[in-house]
C-alpha cells in the first residue's frame, strides 16, 4: 500500500515538474545564454 502511495506522489511531482518547465519555456522569456535577469533557482539549474 505504501509503495503505491509513494509511486503516485512521484508521478504527480513529475507531472508538475513538466508543467512548470513547459510553462517557463512557453512564455518565451527563457533564452539559453541570455543576458536577462533570472530568478536564482532558474539560474542555478542552467549549466554554464
Amino acid at each position: 500500500m505504501r509503495e503505491r502511495l509513494t509511486f503516485g506522489i512521484l508521478i504527480v511531482l513529475l507531472i508538475f515538474l513538466f508543467a512548470f518547465v513547459f510553462a517557463v519555456l512557453g512564455k518565451g522569456e527563457y533564452e539559453p545564454g541570455g543576458e536577462r535577469d533570472m530568478p536564482p533557482t532558474l539560474a542555478i539549474s542552467i549549466p554554464g
